[in-house]
């Protein structure tokens, strides 16, 4: 990526690192902000430090030692005075200090007040005018870029680097609503003086992320109400009943959610006005499938082209084969295309349902009178196949589906184009997994009751690993092929096992998985490429290896693969990360089975994860603003609509302008 920072001491070397931290002008440097403060503003005589507490003194260097210890490490030692005593300062293999503090000269220095030998001791003090005496910022570093280097950078040029960026709003606005100015708040959240100034600044800063996401959202849904759909779809009497007879026939009712969902994108697919453009999140197992099918049937019904786009082969004959149940006394063209079956779109009835994969996008052409997409998992697509809307002359009508649920914060900032349907509950024959975090001195016993369950009930096992290969770096992780050989040495030759991952070929996957499915296989060694698609109902064992490297959301998704027969199912969680965090983590999934409670938890716990991944390619990145800030985002709500109502005229993109890595938002 092209990039110039034009400041005094950074060539060529400094740009490539700083490139490594996402920093490529004069705004990204601007907003690096430090992710941490340690308050060195109170300033004091040696005789007056207390032992734990931050102080700044000034004296005058007495002694300074390199020392090299019988442990072979290396230690700076130097004696500073002042009128009031003396304080012994200790850093640790930097013996370049030697060459800037000299003894006799006076240097202020800060740092925590520690008791060393029983005498007062600053361990690896701050030094120099830019890091003592104030409270200063520690930032995100990188080899070769320290938080000093930062500090003095940005504070040198930081009157060049504000001249970069305006303010966008109004004084009004800010007058209104009792908000710092931008070029106080970027001055202040590098050079704090007060912690009551901070607040202030992190405040303003934060609110202008979501205002961005706020701004842009609303942008997107005027621009999809202006548009014109392929097709315009209708509900006769005819077409009513025959979908009423459809859904009479189907071997299950449907839930009230899902009544209420099929509704609402009915609604949209036969309005006048502008296309749909609706997101059905539903819980792992809740139904989503059956109400993408009604919507493919109303289109059908009307002489039109669908398109149920799934990221994985996998998936994608998954929906391929429970349509061919649904419509199987209904003379509805369906077409399978992937990589694996490439079938011919040239002579497309108009009539059909095209399930795919990524491999649509190479039939641009044939698909260019799409009434009706369907995009299912749309955050595991790459930006390639999620653009390839873009290339039709008039949009369909599209409804993406995603069993990644989104809490209702993210929802309001992040997805204010798409119009929201959400499936609560779940059939009434499904029983709850039971989930267990599996203590390592446990698991051997967990195998052995594993193997009565087999032996007893003719069950299924999945075995997830997050890795294919072994790792060096990741060598606490574990992986596929390795814990195939060690369930191998375990399980067999009583039982058979099977190993499927993404390197797997097609054909070879497709095979495991046809007997898997038909019980030839009893245990099936994986990588998480399950996680959507495989829909197996005597599978009804998980172990999720090194599960404490899993984010929850995703957790309670790969644990959506069993649980789906008769059988009471279990997930044990095997963990390698001891610590108390990771533990009360996983432990939340053994007493918790909403997805949306799963997900807000795992939101403040590990931050946005697989929740941001699900949004469109170019969102910025949040520095400062929590999304699950429910009041946070309600002010930016209502600061957008005073900013509307009483500027009709405002550019919104000068609200998405400012921020970095915003290349990709501006609305033209």
């Amino acid at each position: 990526m092209a990039s110039s920072i034009p400041l005094p001491g950074i060539g060529p070397k400094t740009l490539l690192k700083l490139n490594r931290l996402g920093i490529f002008n004069l705004k990204d440097l601007l907003y690096h902000f430090p992710s941490r403060y340690l308050d060195f503003s109170h300033i004091s005589p040696i005789s007056h430090l207390i032992p734990g507490q931050n102080f700044t003194i000034t004296g005058i260097i007495t002694d300074f030692q390199n020392v090299y210890t019988r442990s072979h490490k290396n230690l700076q030692k130097a004696t500073v005075t002042d009128k009031s005593g003396t304080l012994n300062l200790i850093w640790f293999n930097q013996p370049y200090l030697s060459q800037t503090l000299k003894v006799g000269q006076t240097f202020s220095f800060a740092g925590t007040v520690t008791l060393f030998q029983n005498r007062p001791t600053f361990i690896a003090p701050q030094y120099g005018q830019y890091n003592t005496g104030k409270i200063i910022g520690v930032y995100p570093e990188t080899e070769g870029l320290t938080s000093k280097w930062f500090r003095s950078t940005i504070q040198k040029h930081l009157s060049l680097l504000i001249s970069e960026v305006t303010d966008p709003l109004p004084p009004a606005i800010i007058k209104k609503f009792g908000l710092a100015p931008l070029s106080f708040a970027l001055t202040r959240i590098h050079q704090p003086q007060t912690q009551s100034q901070l607040t202030l600044s992190r405040a303003r800063l934060a609110l202008d992320e979501i205002l961005s996401l706020l701004a842009f959202s609303h942008l997107q849904k005027k621009s999809w109400a202006i548009r014109q759909p392929n097709q315009q779809l209708t509900a006769t009497p005819l077409i009513d009943q025959k979908l009423q007879k459809f859904i009479a026939r189907l071997p299950f009712s449907l839930t009230p959610s899902q009544e209420k969902s099929w509704h609402e994108i009915k609604s949209d697919l036969v309005s006048p006005n502008h296309p749909m453009n609706r997101l059905l999140q539903g819980d792992v197992g809740s139904g989503k499938t059956i109400v993408a099918a009604l919507a493919c049937y109303l289109t059908s019904l009307n002489h039109g082209l669908s398109l149920i786009m799934a990221p994985t082969d996998i998936l994608c004959r998954q929906h391929f084969q429970n349509l061919k149940k649904y419509f199987l006394r209904l003379k509805i063209p369906l077409v399978l295309l992937t990589a694996s079956a490439k079938t011919s779109l040239d002579h497309l009835k108009p009539n059909s349902i095209v399930v795919a994969t990524h491999a649509a996008i190479y039939h641009q052409k044939s698909l260019s009178h799409l009434a009706l997409v369907v995009i299912d998992e749309q955050h595991k697509f790459g930006v390639k196949q999620r653009s390839f809307l873009s290339g039709l002359k008039n949009p369909p009508h599209t409804l993406t589906m995603t069993a990644t649920p989104i809490p209702r914060t993210v929802s309001l900032t992040m997805l204010g184009s798409l119009q929201l349907s959400t499936i609560t509950s779940i059939p009434n024959n499904r029983l709850p997994v039971k989930t267990f975090l599996v203590p390592n001195h446990k698991q051997p016993d967990c195998l052995e009751w594993i193997k009565h369950q087999i032996d007893d009930l003719h069950c299924q096992v999945y075995v997830v690993c997050p890795f294919i290969d072994p790792s060096e770096k990741q060598s606490a992780v574990e992986s596929a092929t390795k814990q195939y050989d060690h369930f191998q040495s375990i399980f067999s030759p009583k039982y058979s096992l099977g190993l499927v991952h993404g390197k797997t070929t097609l054909k070879a996957r497709n095979t495991v998985l046809k007997n898997f499915r038909q019980n030839k296989i009893q245990l099936l060694v994986t990588t998480p490429i399950i996680e959507v698609g495989v829909d197996i109902p005597n599978a009804s064992v998980m172990i999720i290896l090194s599960a404490d490297r899993f984010g929850l959301a995703q957790l309670h998704q790969l644990r959506g693969r069993v649980g789906r027969g008769s059988l009471q199912s279990y997930c044990f969680l095997f963990a390698k990360d001891p610590s108390d965090q990771a533990i009360n983590r996983l432990k939340h999934l053994e007493t918790h089975h909403d997805g949306f409670q799963i997900a807000l938890f795992d939101l403040k716990s590990r931050g946005p994860g697989e929740v941001y991944s699900f949004l469109q390619h170019g969102f910025p990145s949040f520095k400062l603003a929590d999304i699950s800030d429910a009041k946070l985002i309600t002010q930016g709500q209502q600061l957008l609509a005073s900013l509307l109502s009483s500027c009709p005229d405002f550019n919104l993109n000068n609200l998405i302008q400012n921020l970095p890595d915003s290349t990709h938002l501006s609305h033209n």
